[in-house]
């Protein structure tokens, strides 16, 4: 004999059962889009954040060398305006997801005032560029990741 309402309730449970699994289908695959998306706009901050820096060094090497005409530009950060940047630069080297280096600070023929520096940053997540400087103040990045590259022909911003 057969039982139409047995049959009935084998689909619905079937309908039911495929429901949930769609559904939890879809909210992985939004998940993913979520997190990928979240990601990305978190690393144009660290991106935005290591410009910001690197110009914001600029700036004080520039004011550190009309302070100190004598000496020039400055190789160490804890040397440079105290702020909150380049407190934790003197301390620790990073920020927001850059490490960053001054070197380069030369006087002519290694004589006299420190007429020139230079400014990297190297990204310490995947997807950043390398960000630069030098005393000209243009801020150059390499979307290669290669703090090499920056300095030796980077993409001026």
């Amino acid at each position: 004999m057969f039982d139409a309402g047995s049959h009935t309730n084998l689909r619905q449970r079937k309908l039911v059962t495929s429901t949930r699994v769609l559904g939890c289908i879809a909210l992985a695959v939004c998940a993913w889009i979520a997190t990928t998306y979240f990601r990305g706009l978190l690393r144009l901050g660290y991106l935005d954040s290591g410009i910001g820096s690197v110009r914001r060094l600029v700036a004080a090497e520039t004011k550190f060398a009309k302070s100190h005409p004598d000496v020039g530009y400055s190789c160490e950060f804890s040397k440079l305006d105290e702020d909150q940047l380049i407190a934790a630069l003197a301390k620790t080297k990073t920020w927001n997801e850059y490490e960053f280096e001054l070197s380069g600070c030369n006087g002519p023929n290694g004589i006299g005032p420190n007429r020139s520096y230079r400014i990297t940053a190297r990204p310490l997540t995947s997807g950043l560029p390398a960000l630069c400087s030098d005393q000209s103040g243009i801020l150059k990045i390499d979307y290669s990741a290669s703090v090499q590259r920056c300095i030796a022909g980077g993409t001026p911003e």
